[in-house]
């Protein structure tokens, strides 16, 4: 009877050291850009302009030589632009894009924005405002560029940027990074184009990816990142070891009260 427990409990011990084996994490794996060129020198891909969509939120300033009559166009006034670095008051003070792609614009009364880039409705704001100021000064830019990353990684969540534009390493980087346990070579990227979402896989472990028209991301893109193989098996290596860890000390106590 002893002799077969100890004979299962060695069957065990090997099935883990297996597992255990199985599951180890190589720099082939886990490393990004992987290359055996000292220096890479890769284009970039010719980054898609943006094209403003319902629901973005822009900032829009105008500037003059006269700051009381250019404060008629602003939203935002003097007491709360302390506040401006919280998102929700980026919000807030911005002009959200209507269903139909139109902002209403103060004094100047609604424009069509929805399919242009930020440049472009500068431009167009800026010929309105001619019409009222003189000399006047026009800034737009995107407020509500933000990108989900869920998954594997050490922070996820939404992350918001505060630039023109961002590639998949950032938005990384924002999260924290990857866990060790997540995939490299499997990080799906979702799009919403129109009425459609698209889904592409990107191998973060290949330097050709700087090639990928996702390398730049896209405001509201997701970044979702699965949990590999090894990790799986190092978690349940782990819930295994405290059950064994519990079996073990079951015998060891059930033989000392026997004997």
């Amino acid at each position: 009877m002893k002799k077969y427990r100890y004979s299962g409990m060695s069957r065990v011990f090997l099935l883990l050291l297996v597992l255990s084996l199985s599951s180890c994490y190589t720099s082939k794996k886990l490393d990004y850009l992987q290359s055996n060129q000292n220096t890479l020198i890769l284009p970039l891909p010719s980054k898609e302009q943006y094209k403003i969509q319902p629901s973005d939120v822009l900032s829009i300033k105008v500037q003059s030589r006269d700051p009381e009559q250019a404060a008629f166009f602003n939203i935002t006034s003097i007491e709360n632009r302390n506040f401006q670095a919280n998102p929700a008051s980026l919000f807030l003070s911005g002009y959200t894009v209507d269903p139909l792609g139109m902002i209403n614009l103060a004094i100047v009364g609604e424009l069509k924005v929805s399919d242009l880039t930020v440049e472009q409705i500068r431009d167009v704001v800026q010929l309105e405002i001619d019409k009222y100021l003189l000399n006047a000064i026009v800034t737009v830019q995107m407020t509500s560029f933000k990108i989900s990353v869920l998954g594997d990684v050490k922070s996820p969540g939404t992350k918001y940027i505060y630039n023109t534009q961002a590639t998949i390493f950032e938005a990384l980087s924002a999260a924290g990074d990857l866990n060790i346990s997540a995939k490299r070579k499997k990080i799906k990227v979702i799009r919403q184009v129109g009425n459609e979402s698209v889904v592409v896989n990107l191998d973060l472990t290949r330097p050709s990816i700087i090639k990928s028209p996702y390398y730049f991301l896209h405001p509201n893109d997701v970044v979702y990142v699965e949990t590999s193989k090894s990790g799986i098996n190092q978690k349940n290596l782990g819930v295994w070891s405290l059950i064994l860890s519990a079996i073990t000390t079951t015998v060891l106590v059930l033989n000392f009260t026997t004997n």
